[in-house]
């Protein structure tokens, strides 16, 4: 039993990971951190991807800076981003990550194998595990009952009861990440500060 630091979308924003990281370094210094895809951030888009008849290099398909994959020093499992960025350079090393984590009563997905509506809601692939975390869409949510609920954060939910939907947010845009105490059977939302001075 412990305590898991989960985030995603951090689409290569370096000050924006930075700052997540000495947050959750600062509340949590002894959780587990695991990474939820899309780290990083492919500039070319889907269209034009699927319509490319040869490899690009890596520095013409993504956003790759030395002190921002200095930070990557945990587990993540596999985004949209990375298996573009895969598919338009050949660079198989972005293919290095699992679809899927499975940690105690919990299973991990990007979110991006799952179907979404025009309104970017999703329909729930099926799971073995009482907790589903992902990200993806960038909206910090938690889905009781497939109904997406509004969260609070820096508050501590008791998740123990029952099956829940979890959307841990987006790094890139909103330093968003989850707490998940797998003893307690919590899950608190929380946000790095902007007012920092991370560079």
């Amino acid at each position: 039993m412990m305590q898991y630091a989960l985030l995603g979308d951090l689409h290569s924003h370096y000050k924006n990971t930075k700052a997540v990281l000495k947050h959750i370094e600062e509340i949590a210094p002894n959780a587990q951190m695991i990474g939820l895809g899309d780290l990083y951030e492919c500039i070319i888009g889907k269209r034009k991807a699927v319509a490319l008849t040869e490899h690009v290099p890596l520095d013409q398909a993504a956003i790759i800076k030395k002190k921002f994959t200095e930070l990557l020093t945990f587990p993540s499992i596999i985004g949209n981003q990375e298996e573009r960025i895969a598919f338009v350079t050949g660079i198989q090393q972005f293919l290095n990550y699992e679809e899927k984590i499975v940690i105690e009563n919990a299973t991990l997905m990007h979110g991006h194998q799952f179907e979404w509506s025009e309104h970017f809601e999703p329909t729930f692939p099926s799971y073995e595990t009482p907790l589903l975390f992902f990200g993806h869409s960038h909206r910090a949510a938690i889905y009781i009952n497939g109904i997406r609920t509004k969260i609070e954060y820096n508050q501590p939910m008791y998740v123990g009861d029952q099956t829940y939907e979890i959307n841990v947010g987006a790094v890139v845009e909103s330093r968003d990440w989850c707490l998940y105490d797998s003893e307690q059977m919590t899950v608190t939302f929380l946000q790095a500060q902007k007012n920092d001075s991370s560079n």
